[in-house]
């Protein structure tokens, strides 16, 4: 009698993410394991859209923080019914008022939604695909600055991070070009690092909801 063919370490970890996606009353066909930058826990996401979301909300500049709720990030005791909006996030604004963030890529997208800044009085917010369709930019210029703040996580950056807010009072607004000019190329990742830092705690501003994150990006201090 042939033996059952025993599950590689990938399809064990694959079948250990299902059972959490199932947990959540979903049915996972696209699945996505991402880390917030300051986290060492991993998001379990199976749809496209909540992967945009995620960046979506990382580079959010009106939001100082962002906590994911657990349930994104472990299976649960028992599974959840099946919602068409689904609780994903609480948000820290830049004046410390707390916002919920609810995905809701099952139902109807009106259009409104989500809206940047955010008014000081909205208690939840709803991301839909009409959100994310108004933030591509955005969603694709963070899929590339949060792995260069989970690369720099090892060395020092507070140093470089100092240097740059220095030069950006002086100067106001300058390019990631001009920027870089003042530092050596055996501190390229580290200096792309420390900028990813700055703006993902919201020291820095940039236009990278508008144009891609390259060497042509513009940043700014957030005091200014």
């Amino acid at each position: 009698m042939a033996r059952d063919k025993q599950k590689t370490p990938a399809q064990a970890q694959r079948s250990k993410l299902m059972v959490a996606i199932r947990a959540r009353g979903e049915q996972g066909t696209n699945i996505w394991v991402v880390r917030p930058p300051f986290q060492s826990k991993d998001l379990i996401l199976n749809s496209d859209p909540q992967f945009e979301a995620f960046y979506l909300l990382e580079g959010e500049p009106s939001f100082r923080e962002v906590n994911y709720l657990p349930q994104w990030y472990e299976v649960q005791a028992e599974g959840l019914p099946w919602q068409p909006t689904k609780p994903f996030a609480v948000v820290t604004t830049l004046d410390g008022h707390e916002l919920r963030v609810d995905l809701a890529f099952d139902s109807p997208s009106p259009a409104g939604g989500f809206a940047a800044p955010i008014a000081p009085n909205v208690g939840i917010v709803v991301v839909n695909l009409h959100v994310l369709n108004k933030y591509i930019q955005r969603v694709e210029n963070w899929r590339r600055v949060i792995p260069c703040i989970r690369r720099a996580r090892l060395h020092g950056t507070a140093a470089i991070e100092r240097q740059i807010l220095v030069m950006l009072h002086r100067v106001e607004r300058a390019t990631l070009r001009s920027l870089y000019a003042n530092f050596g190329d055996d501190n390229a990742g580290i200096f792309f690092g420390a900028i990813a830092m700055l703006l993902r705690k919201r020291e820095l501003c940039s236009d990278l909801d508008t144009r891609p994150w390259s060497m042509h990006t513009c940043v700014w201090s957030a005091e200014a």
